[in-house]
């Protein structure tokens, strides 16, 4: 994510990129001790994309400096390490898909009934040091924070360690006090990849496939079940996420994904994986 971030920020005529620091310097004291004085003069914005385990340590004193920062999703290795980040207003996480141009052709406004999401991945090294869940499943967590807005009151979730001795695939049944229902799906050892988003809302289905940026709505009660193609915006996900937050350094707009938001999500991805270690077959 480190060299998409930054091939999409030199493409940019409004951005200057001045440095790109290597993410696994030699011992991550170095890192954790990162401070202004290590960094260039003038920066406005700093981009975080490093292992999880490192997404704090390198985020705080980049803050602490003055920076604007996105640092990768999940926001922190732990919850603990997460709320210590509260309380900076210059700070978004990238959750990517909520820029998904499938994502921006639902209506505005629309509030799931129901939510089913199935994301699967061929297995690669990047992202073992977290679980599946953590990994993958975290986006689809996020996605239904954010378009229901209210308490999850309920998680049923199990989990198998395939590849790592953490959870590689993992099923998930959520509730939430709006009385959306929830379904997700994610592993990172199946053989093909996809990225799929179904939402019922009062009188209509939406059928999103997030890979190919795809979305169709259904509506019902008129007699019949017709597919109608929706408007997909023609963009590129990341390059939306950095023209929402590069509007908010210029103080332009609000920063997309705040922390707060992220601890949400952080916290409930905490909850599932609990869940799924316990149900463990």
């Amino acid at each position: 994510m480190g060299g998409a971030h930054a091939r999409r920020l030199l493409e940019r005529a409004d951005v200057d990129l001045v440095a790109i620091l290597d993410p696994v310097p030699p011992t991550e004291p170095a890192l954790a001790a990162l401070h202004r004085s290590a960094l260039p003069e003038g920066l406005d914005f700093a981009v975080v994309a490093a292992p999880t385990r490192l997404h704090a340590a390198l985020t705080r004193p980049l803050l602490e400096a003055g920076l604007a920062v996105l640092v990768e999703k999940p926001l922190a290795a732990t919850v603990d390490e997460a709320r210590g980040l509260l309380g900076h207003d210059r700070l978004s996480v990238g959750h990517i898909e909520r820029f998904n141009p499938a994502v921006a052709a639902l209506p505005e406004g629309l509030r799931p009934r129901y939510l089913r999401a199935e994301r699967l991945s061929p297995f690669r090294a990047r992202g073992t040091d977290v679980d599946v869940i953590h990994d993958l499943m975290i986006h689809d967590l996020d996605l239904l924070l954010h378009l229901d807005g209210s308490e999850v009151t309920e998680v049923r979730a199990v989990g198998v360690p395939v590849m790592t001795p953490g959870v590689d695939i993992a099923d998930v049944r959520l509730e939430t006090a709006s009385g959306c229902v929830a379904s997700l799906t994610a592993s990172r050892v199946s053989r093909a990849s996809a990225r799929h988003l179904r939402l019922v809302s009062e009188g209509a289905y939406f059928s999103l496939d997030l890979g190919e940026r795809t979305a169709e709505r259904v509506r019902w009660g008129a007699g019949q079940l017709a597919a109608e193609p929706l408007a997909v915006p023609r963009r590129d996900a990341l390059v939306a996420l950095h023209d929402a937050f590069l509007a908010a350094v210029r103080g332009e707009g609000p920063f997309p994904a705040p922390a707060h938001e992220a601890l949400r999500g952080l916290e409930l991805a905490d909850e599932v994986a609990r869940r799924a270690s316990q149900a463990r077959p």
